[in-house]
């Protein structure tokens, strides 16, 4: 098991994933968290069930979610104006710039995650990725 691919791809996302929480934990937020501010700040406003069909999160974790990024000030929900049930996402000021402070420790992140490797492996590690993704995305009905 240790030497297929797709258990190694998921060791390194995890272990990816963990230093980034742990990266992250400095300015309160998730790695979870930081990709749902990303996307609310770049497409706002968004309807909170069109986020979580986007993130493909079930609607009530969606809810805890937004719920835990409005109580740190972060995002704040608003009526939809065409639709009473709706409700609209956007960021607030705060949730701007926690959405570039995070930023800027991901990329610290993704420098350290990646030291191992030489410039040309990391692009190359980049490329192949891409690849298997976009491959895989094709194929999906």
């Amino acid at each position: 098991m240790r030497h297929r691919v797709p258990f190694l791809l998921y060791r390194t996302a995890e272990a990816s994933h963990q230093l980034a929480n742990r990266m992250l934990a400095a300015i309160g937020l998730t790695a979870r968290q930081m990709g749902i501010l990303t996307l609310i700040v770049e497409r706002e406003p968004m309807t909170q069930r069109g986020l979580g069909a986007e993130l493909q999160i079930d609607r009530t974790t969606m809810v805890y979610l937004i719920d835990d990024l409005e109580g740190k000030g972060l995002v704040e929900r608003r009526r939809h104006p065409r639709d009473r049930r709706a409700f609209l996402i956007a960021a607030t000021a705060e949730g701007r710039r926690a959405k570039d402070a995070g930023l800027r420790i991901l990329d610290r992140q993704q420098r350290d995650f990646l030291e191992p490797l030489s410039g040309r492996e990391r692009q190359q590690l980049e490329e192949l990725l891409n690849r298997l993704y976009e491959g895989r995305a094709r194929r999906q009905p």
